[in-house]
C-alpha cells in the first residue's frame, strides 16, 4: 500500500505546478518506486517477504531518495529555467521517502515484512517508519483519503485554471 498515496499527493501537485503535466507529476510521485523495480529486477532490491528487515536497501535509502531528487532537479533544468519548478519535483521525488517513512513498517499490508529502510545503501544503519500503517483501518483510511484528496484538488485546480482561461478575452 501507499501507493495511492504516491498517486494522491502528485495529483495534489498540480495546485502548486500548474504549468506542470500530470504525467511529470506523477511519475515524480513514483520516482523511487520505479527505481524499485529496475532494482528488483538486477537483485539488488527484493519484494516484501517474512523475516526479511529490508525489502529495499538501495532504491528506498535515505541516500538514493537524495540523489533521485537532486536527479529530478537536473533533468527538470534540462526543460526549463524556473528555480521553483525544480525545487518542487526535487520535493515531490523525496516526498515519495517521507511517506514511506511515516507508513512504514507496513505490518497491516505485509505481516512479518520488516520494512526498515537504509540510511545509506546496502549493510548501513537502518530507520524505522512511524508504523502508521501497523492498522489495517488506518491504511486504508489515509490511502484513500490521499487519493480522494488528491483527486479534488487536480479537479478543482484544473477547472479553476480552465475558468480562467475562458474569462480571458479572445484577440
Amino acid at each position: 500500500m501507499a501507493a495511492l498515496a504516491h498517486v494522491g499527493v502528485g495529483l495534489a501537485g498540480k495546485k502548486l505546478a500548474p504549468g506542470v503535466p500530470l504525467g511529470v507529476l506523477l511519475l515524480g510521485a513514483w520516482a523511487i518506486d520505479i527505481v524499485w523495480a529496475g532494482f528488483w529486477l538486477a537483485g539488488l532490491d527484493h519484494l516484501p517477504t517474512v523475516g526479511l528487515d529490508v525489502p529495499a536497501p538501495w532504491s528506498h535509502s535515505l541516500l538514493m531518495a537524495v540523489l533521485l531528487s537532486l536527479g529530478a532537479a537536473f533533468v527538470t533544468s534540462l526543460f526549463g529555467r524556473r528555480a521553483a519548478t525544480r525545487a518542487f519535483i526535487a520535493l515531490l521525488v523525496f516526498s515519495h521517502w517521507i511517506v514511506d517513512y511515516i507508513t512504514q513498517p507496513m505490518n497491516a499490508a505485509f505481516p512479518g515484512a520488516g520494512f526498515r529502510m537504509r540510511v545509506f545503501f546496502s549493510a548501513s544503519p537502518t530507520i524505522r517508519g512511524l508504523g502508521l500503517y501497523d492498522s489495517t483501518p488506518v491504511m486504508y483510511v489515509v490511502d484513500y483519503g490521499v487519493l480522494l484528496a488528491g483527486i479534488v484538488i487536480y479537479v478543482a485546480t484544473v477547472r479553476r485554471g480552465r475558468s480562467r482561461e475562458e474569462a480571458l478575452p479572445r484577440t
